[in-house]
């Protein structure tokens, strides 16, 4: 009899403690933010002393990638760990007559990743952008696998928030009062009741590990910002950019509120962090910095598919270390699924055990980044990436070299490692590598599972005229010399 209640108490133990070692896990997304406008990545004009924390104890990515050049493809990628063109989501939201309900947004057949971290007995909260769709039942986030929602379904919001029905929501409720005046820092205020279980979320257990997606809109559009740091940059002389600073200054003073929640409640040590912008910076809308990248949000040059990206788990990562192989926003849903015990498949599983005769069965993309930061496995987490948007192109990466073929304009090659900035077009030089990368994208693209969704968009025929005709590189027009404000 004593025997079985102690081995009955041994195992409690054993199970709570199993249970007690599961880390947290905040992901973190900006929203259009520029590659070089975060001081731990060259920029000599805004400083971000917070997001520099967690590059200096964790691990920054100098080739971060995501899966769309725009937010709700990029996103849709980043929640599923699958490009969103396997699921025919490729472009913004449209919901053009005749589109079945269930496509209205990721696909419901599509498992998310706050879905999969509930089976891992994680609570699991969202605050700020959804934008993965909102017109039918069915696509609200707390039908997607988060127990908490605060923010707004669709893809932008004033910063100066008023109290409209059903544009900023508490879980399907409209919010009674603001509860302070400026959007960033509320979402911080709800993100931090979230991790201590408090507030809003007080019906959610404490005792069990979280999952926040914490998703600002800062620093997309509209350019407001609050008067006391827009004053902090009154050096500046272009107004939109003047905003854009102060609006990226005041996001990274509220990551550092949130990390401050973490260490005072003893959380930060086992919290696997990760932060990215959803794609790169809006150089025409908000004057963002992508340097020493060419391109702007909306291209598959490097500007609008290279993000900012940073791991942070001071239980698990090193600290301090700088990794320049290709990863992508893709690889958060399988690195934090095993993180948190549970099994996803990695890149390449799926897709040869597809090549088996299993045809239904559905590819994943992202790998577990944890023992490519770690040293233990020494080759690269991808061999090639793939982007795909069908009204404005497509691009792949292998190794150094990429290849774009961008509607309305002619091939181009890049070898990334000797020209980051993508100045000096080589296909002409090397035929053989650009007919290899566009076999290796057509089979890619052969492969997909569905067409296009959302093809009723407006054409995009006009804005990749404007693009076309100017040169988004470090010579972009802005009225302080660029020289001043980045350095790499």
């Amino acid at each position: 009899m004593h025997r079985t209640i102690a081995t009955l108490f041994l195992s409690a133990v054993i199970c709570t403690t199993t249970f007690a070692a599961k880390p947290n896990l905040l992901l973190i997304v900006a929203d259009d933010m520029g590659y070089g406008d975060l001081s731990c990545y060259g920029s000599k004009q805004i400083e971000t002393p917070h997001l520099d924390r967690l590059a200096r104890g964790g691990v920054r990515c100098t080739d971060g990638y995501v899966s769309g050049p725009v937010c709700a493809p990029s996103r849709a990628g980043l929640m599923t760990g699958r490009y969103g063109s396997r699921f025919g989501f490729e472009h913004n939201l449209s919901h053009p007559v005749g589109l079945e309900d269930a496509f209205a947004g990721i696909p419901l057949d599509e498992t998310l990743l706050p879905q999969r971290l509930q089976a891992q007995g994680y609570r699991t909260g969202l605050v700020g952008k959804w934008h993965l769709g909102e017109a039918v039942p069915g696509h609200h986030p707390r039908e997607r696998g988060f127990d908490f929602f605060f923010g707004m379904l669709g893809g932008s919001h004033a910063y100066f928030p008023t109290v409209d029905k059903n544009r900023l929501l508490i879980n399907h409720e409209s919010p009674q009062e603001i509860r302070t005046p400026y959007l960033t820092d509320w979402f911080t205020l709800e993100a931090i009741d979230f991790i201590q279980a408090q507030g809003k979320a007080k019906d959610l257990s404490a005792e069990q590990p979280w999952f926040l997606y914490l998703s600002y809109n800062t620093p997309h559009g509209p350019m407001q910002a609050k008067p006391e740091d827009i004053e902090q940059y009154a050096h500046i002389h272009d107004k939109t950019r003047r905003i854009y600073c102060a609006m990226q200054a005041r996001m990274d003073q509220n990551i550092g509120q949130i990390i401050a929640s973490l260490e005072s409640s003893g959380q930060l040590e086992n919290t696997l962090i990760a932060f990215i912008s959803d794609n790169g910076g809006s150089v025409e809308v908000s004057h963002a910095v992508n340097a020493p990248l060419k391109g702007t949000k909306g291209t598959f040059m490097e500007g609008g598919i290279r993000v900012p990206t940073i791991y942070h788990w001071p239980a698990r990562l090193p600290g301090g270390k700088v990794y320049d192989q290709p990863v992508i926003a893709l690889d958060v849903m399988k690195t934090f699924v095993t993180a948190a015990g549970g099994e996803a498949p990695s890149a390449g599983e799926t897709e040869a055990r597809a090549g088996r005769g299993k045809k239904n069965l559905p590819v994943y993309d992202g790998v577990d980044l944890v023992p490519y930061f770690r040293g233990e496995s020494k080759t690269p987490p991808h061999e090639t990436l793939y982007w795909r948007m069908a009204l404005r192109g497509s691009a792949i990466r292998e190794g150094d070299w990429k290849l774009l073929l961008p509607n309305s304009q002619f091939p181009q090659l890049y070898n990334l490692k000797e020209d980051i900035g993508e100045t000096t077009n080589l296909i002409q030089d090397q035929p053989e590598i650009a007919a290899r990368l566009l076999a290796k994208l057509n089979q890619w693209e052969a492969g997909l599972e569905r067409n296009p969704l959302f093809m009723s968009a407006p054409t995009w025929s006009n804005y990749n005229k404007r693009l076309n005709e100017k040169k988004y590189s470090r010579e972009q027009p802005l009225p302080d010399s660029q020289e001043d404000i980045w350095s790499f």
